[in-house]
């Protein structure tokens, strides 16, 4: 094999769609950072041999994106004729200067208020119901010895 079938700048999208840097996917794929960032600039320094990089690709495409039911990763970092017919799944472009938008600390959302409503109820009931009913109840009649 003299071409090299991994595709670098897939599984550099892969990681930015992610947003993931190069330990944290290191540490998802039982990798180092080094074979990481190499399978992202090319090269095989950091590995034996050229069918171990293509199984370290497959393991961050599979750690990343998760398997099909056969095994392979669900987004193709391998460079095939089936991307040209348009099969498989292609990432968006990656755009790395927009920062991630800010999400406020506890947002108001009807999930809160339903959470909220539960909670009055909760209260209403144990105030209201089952302390009065607790305390009217007659005392039991006291022990014989």
């Amino acid at each position: 094999m003299n071409a090299d079938i991994i595709d670098p700048q897939a599984l550099l999208r892969l990681r930015a769609v992610c947003r993931l840097d190069h330990a944290r996917v290191a540490r998802l794929s039982n990798l180092t950072a080094a074979q990481v960032r190499e399978l992202e600039e090319g090269g095989e320094s950091h590995f034996a041999s050229h069918d171990l990089k293509v199984q370290a690709a497959l393991k961050v495409a599979c750690a990343l994106s998760g398997s099909q039911a056969n095994g392979m990763p669900v987004v193709n970092v391998f460079r095939s004729h089936a991307a040209a017919a348009g099969l498989g799944l292609t990432l968006p472009s990656v755009q790395f200067d927009q920062k991630p938008p800010t999400q406020t600390k506890f947002p108001d959302t009807p999930e809160f208020f339903k959470l909220l409503l539960v909670l009055v109820v909760l209260v209403f009931l144990l105030v209201a119901v089952a302390m009065p009913l607790l305390y009217s109840l007659p005392s039991p009649p006291p022990k014989l010895s």
